[in-house]
């Protein structure tokens, strides 16, 4: 049944339906099939994120957009992660562009410009919100997650930078999301496997982390995530991580820093939360802590449940119900801001897409150190190329690339991410060391085996060129290379900007 869509927090609802709204869920396939729709008809969720598995065409995107919206009662946020760079959800679909590590090397207008693109790319398929933009500041090399999805390593250029582009997608009614608050960029651990420590008090955030969050709630900046890193000077409860803690979410967020936008957590399903909380207790605990928005992955089954556990717990208590009328105002009034308003859709005509991701790619990738004496690559030249096995660095991609520039004759080596000895061996025992070879590495700072695999092949051939998909500051660990290259990003475009210039 198509329900009718209502907007305002003063028409009566069921507590069940004000509930929904506090979730923000994943789904499966392609389609709406039969059980999605009854997954979602149940939850009646306020959000939808989409994942790259949910992705196959763009007429697929705009049908599926139309048909979750049929079956909800209240219009929905629907969003997805498009920062550019390495995070590209929408990589099949839409312009693949530089990552915001490197367009914030070129400069503020490059940076915007890729941004707009994002937005009116978002815009056109039926998305009105985007995780981004990052506001870590990746002030750690060995971050194995943020790395060149932060816009810097300097504290007021994120803010400046950051801020400018909330301002950009707020002005053309895309909803950002600024991200991870209270800042994930000085540890060295991934939140998806395990749960980050950041031994920080209050007054070291306020001189670093925190920074461009509070210029962002001083621009008004509609949502902000909070991420899973445990903050133990401000969060007594051990292993307890932000998104989850009443302390951060509540007392810091909402109270001190005076946030009165939407919190969002980050993906609740994260091993940085459940490694120490099940899922339906995380999500218990984050509503109480005075999260919003409770984000989840594409795992129904785990939804369903974890929304049936917290129907039930609202029911039986008074406070929780108080808490959740408190969100569900927030919600639907940045719904009435921005979902559906005439007349302040995307407008700008940016049809020119690749050509200006193209350029700025050109732009971006450039030689951090170039031997003398390497001699370009011809087109016909037989290549070895190395790359990591990474989802986020695709060999289908390489394949284009060699197809593009012309080499009649290479091969495409995979090495795990941190290869073993064993593995290093093996690679290195199979190369052609008379041809020209490439090793595309990915922050060696935080996975040894890439720079043992690097210095191995060192050994044996001098000229070897590195194209590093991450962090520049992969030459710090690998000083003896003559002839490297920063891409700072795994993705097509910027793959293709460093291999085009070894023919220069």
């Amino acid at each position: 049944m198509v329900r009718p869509y209502c907007y305002y927090f003063h028409v009566p609802l069921d507590i069940d339906i004000k509930l929904g709204q506090q979730f923000f869920v994943g789904f499966k396939g392609t389609t709406l099939s039969k059980k999605t729709g009854s997954f979602l008809e149940k939850i009646q969720p306020g959000g939808i994120v989409f994942f790259e598995e949910n992705i196959r065409d763009k007429k697929q995107v705009k049908n599926l957009i139309r048909s979750i919206k049929s079956i909800l009662s209240i219009k929905p946020f629907i969003a997805v992660d498009q920062e550019g760079g390495p995070v590209e959800r929408l990589r099949r679909i839409c312009t693949s562009l530089s990552s915001p590590w490197g367009l914030g090397k070129v400069g503020l207008k490059e940076l915007l410009l890729a941004h707009e693109i994002i937005a009116s790319e978002l815009s056109e398929l039926g998305f009105n919100m985007n995780f981004a933009p990052v506001l870590d500041i990746n002030s750690n090399p060995e971050n194995p997650v943020i790395g060149t999805r932060a816009i810097s390593a300097d504290p007021e250029t994120v803010n400046k930078y950051g801020n400018k582009i909330i301002e950009l997608y707020m002005k053309h009614n895309i909803i950002p999301v600024a991200k991870h608050f209270p800042g994930h960029g000085d540890l060295n651990i991934d939140s998806h496997f395990d749960l980050p420590i950041l031994n920080k008090s209050k007054k070291e955030l306020f001189r670093s982390e925190l920074i461009p969050f509070i210029n962002a709630i001083h621009k008004k900046v509609p949502c902000i995530m909070i991420g899973h890193i445990y903050l133990p000077k401000l969060e007594k409860e051990k292993n307890k991580p932000a998104s989850i803690s009443k302390n951060i979410t509540t007392k810091l967020l909402r109270n001190e820093l005076g946030y009165k936008g939407l919190i969002l957590t980050d993906e609740l399903n994260m091993k940085g939360v459940t490694k120490n909380y099940p899922l339906n207790t995380a999500t218990f605990h984050a509503l109480k802590a005075g999260a919003d928005l409770l984000l989840l992955n594409q795992n129904e089954e785990l939804t369903l449940n974890a929304f049936n556990y917290l129907r039930d717990a609202v029911h039986k208590d008074k406070s929780l119900v108080q808490i959740n009328n408190k969100a569900y105002k927030r919600i639907i009034s940045i719904k009435n801001t921005f979902i559906d308003r005439t007349g302040r859709l995307f407008k700008k005509d940016l049809s020119n897409h690749e050509k200006i991701s193209e350029e700025l790619a050109q732009k971006t990738v450039h030689w951090y150190k170039r031997d003398l004496f390497l001699k370009p690559l011809k087109p016909k030249s037989p290549v070895e190329i190395i790359y990591p096995e990474s989802p986020k660095l695709r060999e289908v991609d390489l394949k284009a690339i060699c197809k593009k520039l012309r080499f009649d004759t290479f091969r495409l080596t995979r090495y795990k991410i941190n290869p073993s000895s064993k593995e290093i061996n093996k690679i290195t025992a199979r190369l052609n060391y008379k041809r020209n070879i490439v090793i595309i590495t990915y922050d060696i700072a935080c996975r040894k085996g890439q720079k043992k695999l690097v210095n191995r092949i060192l050994k044996k051939h001098r000229n070897l060129i590195v194209i590093a998909a991450g962090l520049e500051q992969d030459l710090r660990a690998i000083p003896n290379i003559n002839s490297f290259i920063a891409a700072f990003a795994p993705n097509f475009i910027s793959l293709y900007a460093a291999f085009k210039k070894l023919l220069l």
